[in-house]
């Protein structure tokens, strides 16, 4: 990485070192802003070169001031060492500063475009990308982001105002100011950390005010349960009650999509009074370059270090992926990064008052060693929200006091849609109610819903013996447990999607003590798993692709178990053992050896043949409640053990 000592070799000729001292005294605010513009333009090879190109950088503030423009003007073509390419070039170099559209001024593409007849090389600074019109986004060669100046600019400009250098966190600190702030410490001879700190603390945007804390939001189940403990520990920490340590240093939210887990982060900082420093890992890996990469991994925790206690949000932390798994020529690159993050959780630079949450929507793809204890020690699932707290979300966001057994009645109906779903809902809803000037309505929820499609009674029918098939089967493996079951007539569509089952069955077995899983218990549950198939086949001649053809869908399940069984368990024709159980997925169980891979087809196709075995047996009972959900659509406990009762007395 070009830091501090390759920055001044780059800039700092001898024969000019007075004349470059004399011009960072007199404007050290475009020396550092010069630095970023020249280390966010290092990967411009184009530019760099002397080559026509169009560069847009975005510049992250409320207001592109002169400093800008100087050091991107100094940056392309300055007197101080410009790239060797550039210094015969500079009266082909032009920035432009890109001002933010308004209905009377319309976007200046055309100008802009004008000038490159004129200028070869062209730098276009503008807020947003938003403001950047669209012709010039498909003609511009890149799209760049200007970043603050690094710590390593801090101290570069210190060292030619003859200032001493200072400590590493200290100077990141510095960085993570407002730039009128950063500019005045840079130049400061004398600089602690706690004064930095401090201004930090002053500085600090607080949690945006439309970002509810977490006592106010609804659902979340054990996640909750554990964040109002955590939030309880940094109160009595606050008061000098306990001490850090005693505090969970990481946690893993693990859920669907869609189901919140962001939210639940930024309302956790707010109700814990906690700074929340965000990233993601497609975030630091959009920077392509691993010393660049590795650069934003750093600067995310040396940021929390210098507000800490924090909290260090990592989203989409399954994109890091398992060192296990590598196997092509990226697996070194992929290796570094995944040992980076390790020890950045671990906190050899000093993370004492950090607690690391990340989320993931696949918790079996990330490397274990991020999850052992220590690092993301706890790890909480975030489902989707039952009956109930569908209702609770949608009252959370329509705040409505009329008619709320109908909106319970809604949220009833809208099963297996997750919290973003409830949210886009609510709205829509508040918009139909502000078209027509007055508060929102539950009739402005309904008509909200996306399109309801009636299934056919073919579709319908199916659908029942498929649900009836896993209940007979799960009544036959477990002959106590409670099974109720049913299928639904209409299913509602959002996009492309169906948002809902066409049936479901819960059962409950009986309690009792069984710590570890046998062999046979796998297997009955495969065998349950794949009922649903075997009844469409032996009664209707084929089975549908309702079983399969997505994550979490029958098949998926059973061939999981199934690897598992083999690469994991020991319960194959062999012993080895190749993943660990949490970690298999159905891209893991392709990976396996082919004699791995005829393991887990036999033990599929066997529990299959079971099921069509059991089915066929007490085809009676198939057909009683496949006739049952035809007809009332829900059985409940009782309603399927008087079925079971009236089928073993007509075979007595």
């Amino acid at each position: 990485m070009a830091d501090s000592s390759d920055y001044l070799v780059e800039i700092q000729p001898r024969s000019s070192s007075r004349r470059l001292r004399d011009a960072v005294r007199r404007a050290p605010g475009v020396f550092l802003l010069h630095a970023a513009f020249r280390r966010a333009l290092r990967s411009q090879h184009r530019l760099r070169n002397g080559l026509p190109s169009i560069v847009i950088v975005i510049v992250d503030t409320e207001e592109i001031g002169d400093s800008h423009r100087k050091a991107a003007e100094l940056a392309l073509t300055g007197r101080v060492e410009p790239w060797p390419h550039l210094r015969r070039r500079q009266s082909k170099a032009y920035v432009h500063v890109l001002d933010a559209p308004s209905k009377k001024k319309p976007k200046p593409a055309t100008a802009i475009l004008e000038e490159h007849g004129r200028h070869e090389l062209i730098l276009v600074l503008t807020r947003n990308r938003s403001e950047v019109p669209e012709e010039l986004t498909i003609l511009a060669d890149d799209i760049v982001d200007l970043e603050p100046p690094t710590a390593s600019h801090i101290n570069a400009a210190r060292c030619l105002l003859g200032c001493s250098r200072i400590d590493e966190l200290t100077a990141t600190a510095i960085a993570s100011l407002d730039f009128s702030v950063m500019v005045l410490l840079a130049c400061k001879r004398q600089v602690s950390l706690e004064v930095v700190r401090r201004l930090v603390a002053v500085s600090r945007a607080p949690i945006a005010d439309a970002v509810p804390r977490l006592e106010e939001l609804p659902g979340y189940g054990s996640a909750r349960n554990w964040a109002l403990a955590f939030i309880e520990d940094v109160r009595r920490f606050n008061r000098g009650q306990m001490d850090w340590t005693h505090m969970d240093r990481g946690v893993l939210l693990y859920g669907p999509p869609g189901t919140g887990k962001t939210l639940f982060a930024q309302a956790l900082a707010k109700s814990a009074g906690l700074p929340l420093i965000t990233a993601s890992v497609s975030q630091w890996q959009s920077y392509g370059h691993l010393g660049d990469l590795l650069g934003a991994m750093r600067r995310t925790f040396e940021t929390a270090q210098v507000q800490q206690p924090a909290i260090v949000f990592l989203d989409e932390l399954d994109a890091i992926g398992d060192r296990t798994q590598f196997a092509d020529h990226h697996a070194n690159y992929s290796r570094q990064v995944v040992n980076y993050l390790l020890e950045s959780i671990d906190g050899a630079g000093g993370r004492h008052q950090i607690v690391v949450i990340g989320a993931t929507n696949f918790r079996e793809a990330i490397d274990a060693a991020l999850l052992r204890s220590g690092r993301l020690e706890r790890h909480i699932p975030v489902s989707l929200p039952d009956e109930k707290e569908r209702f609770d979300i949608l009252q959370f966001h329509l705040k409505l006091t009329d008619d709320i057994e109908e909106l319970r009645a809604i949220a009833t109906d809208l099963d297996g849609w997750n919290g973003a779903d409830l949210e886009m809902i609510a709205r829509e809803a508040r918009r139909i109610g502000r078209r027509q000037s007055r508060p929102v309505e539950v009739a402005d929820v309904a008509n909200s819903l996306p399109p309801v499609q009636e299934l056919s009674e073919e579709s319908l029918r199916r659908i029942a013996i498929h649900e009836a098939g896993h209940a007979v089967v799960a009544h036959v493996l477990s002959p106590g447990a409670k099974i109720s079951v049913a299928i639904r007539r209409r299913v509602r569509w959002l996009g492309s999607q169906v948002r809902q089952r066409g049936g479901a069955v819960r059962y409950e077995l009986p309690e009792y003590e069984r710590p570890l899983d046998t062999r046979d218990d796998l297997e009955s549950l495969i065998c349950l798993i794949l009922a649903g198939a075997a009844a469409e086949e032996s009664l209707l001649g084929c089975r549908s692709s309702g079983f399969s053809g997505s994550k979490g869908s029958d098949l998926d399940e059973a061939t999981i178990l199934a690897t598992q069984m083999v690469a994991s368990y020991g319960m194959g024709r062999s012993l080895p053992f190749l993943i660990e159980a949490h970690q298999v997925t159905t891209e893991s169980a392709r990976r396996l050896p082919n004699s791995l891979r005829e393991d887990v087809s036999r033990i599929l196709d066997q529990q299959y043949s079971r099921a069509t075995a059991i089915l066929i047996e007490h085809s009676a009972l198939l057909n009683r409640i496949a006739t049952g959900l035809l007809e009332r659509e829900t059985l409940t406990v009782e309603e399927v053990e008087d079925l079971i009762a009236d089928s073993v007395a007509e075979t007595r």
